[in-house]
């Protein structure tokens, strides 16, 4: 792990040592020791390199909740240990975490989160070890609470966001962020709030990328209930670029809905219009209900310094009971680009996870997904797919064996893009709980 990011991560957990607060915090670990088998390690379109290596990881999950702090951050490290030096060995790490430290209550809040992640370095060439880099974004700000009346409160939000890349240096930007919002209360189930959002976007290198300022003005109604939770956003975002005279505006319109009938059904919809960039993507993707992590994933951002516009509509389904956990997500997705139009992009795709307890001590898990993108620009077209399983059997309260299968394939009509994979990976494991 590249020193700037890993000093990032460890000031972002670190934090959580606020002044003045009982810090009790949870703490879950795991680590992992065996050796895995990958039939083409290089993810070669021909020759294939068959390998063996040892492989060892630390998953950990820290929370807190009190009265003055709710924190929480997860993440994990891994090592490889490759033959015949086809790579060097690699350590590849992700966490993600954000704390909410309470100054003075329902009047000042300070909020502080990091996200660092694996993302790949060309976003058209495959997930081989050497088309990797670590990219980081951190945000930290103060929240002012205004009580106006029983039911109007003003809020004034600020933050400070620092977005790197360990490759893609067009990526690395400072930006400031400012908010104001009004939230009326209409019944004890219900509230509209207007929201005034301003930022400052700054990039490290002038040359490539364009610094610029985004406005978006929208209203919000949501509504919970026993069994039901809906909310929506609807307004107008602004883009202008701080070089020259142009501008770029477009509708903002969000809606996510969930309907849980029961203890173990559960259904979200997702729908949304409106600008982004890869950054905000990072910092929404934090989510405090996260769980150990078992695996060091790369994601499949394109990291560049480019906003663009994303119409997405997102469907998942869970179902849940004492043996059994199953979900599956189906979306729908169009993507362009404001500053260069190569990687404007349909796609959908399916993603899936089912977790079976076969008896006390065994543990099935399987998991799928199925990804068609169509670069609209550039004419390509790519499917992939991804399945695996996992076997896991607890022989005592704190030490599990598992054995784990994974299969990777992606279908290009570009030359010398499609490749597969076949991963295996046998391990010990320790778990502190």
């Amino acid at each position: 792990m590249h020193p700037k990011y890993l000093r990032a991560s460890v000031i972002a957990t670190s934090l959580v040592c606020v002044p003045g607060t009982a810090w009790a915090a949870r703490v879950d670990y795991s680590l992992d020791l065996g050796m895995e088998w990958n039939d083409n390690v290089t993810l070669a379109p021909s020759d294939p390199i068959d390998q063996r290596y040892l492989r060892s990881g630390l998953g950990f999950l820290v929370t807190e909740n009190n009265s003055s702090v709710q924190a929480h951050a997860d993440g994990r490290v891994e090592y490889r240990d490759y033959e015949d030096d086809v790579f060097t060995d690699t350590v590849d790490g992700t966490l993600s975490g954000s704390l909410n430290w309470i100054a003075i209550p329902q009047r000042l809040y300070f909020l502080v989160e990091d996200n660092l992640s694996i993302q790949p370095v060309d976003a058209l060439v495959p997930d081989a070890p050497g088309n990797r880099q670590q990219v980081n974004v951190f945000s930290a700000g103060p929240t002012m609470m205004f009580n106006w009346s029983p039911t109007l409160q003003g809020q004034a939000e600020l933050r400070y966001v620092d977005s790197d890349a360990e490759v893609t240096d067009e990526f690395n930007s400072q930006r400031l962020a400012l908010a104001l919002r009004t939230i009326k209360e209409l019944t004890p189930t219900s509230r509209v709030s207007l929201n005034v959002q301003a930022q400052r976007v700054d990039f490290e290198d002038d040359i490539v990328a364009r610094d610029y300022n985004r406005y978006d003005l929208f209203g919000r109604y949501s509504r919970t209930l026993a069994q039901f939770e809906l909310g929506t956003d609807l307004g107008y975002s602004r883009i202008e670029y701080r070089q020259g005279s142009q501008t770029r505006s477009e509708p903002l319109f969000r809606v996510d809905a969930t309907w849980s009938p029961s203890e173990r059904h559960s259904l979200t919809v997702m729908a949304s219009s409106q600008f982004s960039d890869t950054a905000i993507d990072a910092l929404s993707s934090i989510q405090a209900d996260a769980t150990l992590p078992q695996n060091v994933l790369t994601g499949d951002a394109v990291v560049n310094a480019s906003p663009y516009e994303i119409r997405n509509l997102d469907l998942e389904y869970t179902f849940t009971n004492t043996r059994l956990n199953f979900m599956v997500a189906p979306y729908v997705q169009k993507r362009n680009y404001v500053d260069s139009d190569e990687f404007d992009q349909n796609n959908h795709g399916l993603r899936s996870d089912l977790h079976w307890l076969l008896r006390r001590s065994l543990t099935l898990g399987m998991y799928g997904t199925y990804e068609k993108i169509e670069y609209t620009q550039l004419g390509r077209e790519d499917e992939t797919t991804r399945v695996g399983a996992t076997l896991r059997y607890q022989w005592t309260r704190h030490w599990s064996a598992g054995l784990e299968w994974e299969r990777y394939k992606r279908d290009s009509n570009a030359v010398g893009q499609s490749v597969s994979q076949n991963l295996v990976y046998l391990s010990i494991s320790y778990s502190n709980r």
